[in-house]
């Protein structure tokens, strides 16, 4: 049995850990705090909204489908024959390829480049009564870490056709400016403040051209790496 399934297991377990207790902490701190800034309370009804949030919970979804997926191929050691349920490992497959591992790079890019020009224009200072550094960090900066290690750890073949992944990450963002849309005609607000500030100029589209272009090109850059990591193992059929 590969030391790499065993690798993929500790960071899954570690991933959903890690994750699921920033969030009670969270929790914990913004209720705490809902009296005194009046303005946390939106906050915290909008949080389900964030893309942040989106891609850490699509984090814990896979990794309790890699758990699975790993246990089963433990369990089954002894068979030589033994595959994974087309539909499972398909899930997960194109969970990760298609959306989790652009997604996490579009986050982590984006957060941290308007953080360190302006952070206003991701986020307003009175977030920071729930949203320790510790928090930030473990939101925008450690997600990172986590999906190369996926790569690195999970030998693939390159898909012969990347059109149905393209399709699947086209589908998750344009639900997302969907969402962004829909809140800004529920509430009057953009969620994040860089689309306040250039809403209604020539910028405002060309920040969700320029979203969609790094996330197509985040896409494309799992493939050299996986390559990097595991060599030429083949190319699969994408269906």
């Amino acid at each position: 049995m590969s030391q790499l399934l065993y690798i993929r297991l500790v960071v899954y377990v570690f991933t959903i850990a890690m994750h699921v207790s920033n969030i009670w902490y969270m929790a914990v701190s913004l209720e705490k705090d809902l009296k005194n800034v009046p303005e946390l309370k939106a906050f915290s009804k909008l949080q389900p909204r964030y893309f942040t949030c989106w891609t850490f919970f699509l984090q814990i979804v896979h990794a309790f489908a890699g758990i699975v997926c790993d246990v089963l191929v433990l369990v089954n050691s002894k068979n030589k024959t033994y595959r994974l349920p087309r539909l499972l490992k398909g899930f997960k497959n194109t969970l990760f390829s298609a959306v989790l591992w652009p997604s996490t790079l579009v986050v982590v890019t984006f957060f941290w480049s308007l953080y360190f020009y302006d952070r206003s224009l991701i986020y307003p200072s009175f977030v920071d009564q729930v949203l320790t550094s510790l928090s930030n960090h473990v939101m925008h900066t450690a997600i990172l870490p986590i999906v190369i290690l996926e790569v690195a750890c999970r030998p693939r073949a390159v898909p012969t056709s990347h059109k149905k992944n393209i399709l699947h990450l086209a589908f998750h963002f344009i639900l997302y400016f969907l969402v962004l849309a829909y809140t800004y005609m529920e509430k009057g607000i953009w969620i994040y403040p860089i689309f306040s500030v250039f809403y209604g100029t020539i910028y405002f589209p060309m920040i969700l051209v320029s979203v969609g272009v790094l996330a197509l090109i985040s896409y494309h850059i799992q493939w050299p790496l996986t390559r990097y990591f595991h060599g030429e193992i083949g190319k699969v059929k994408n269906r």
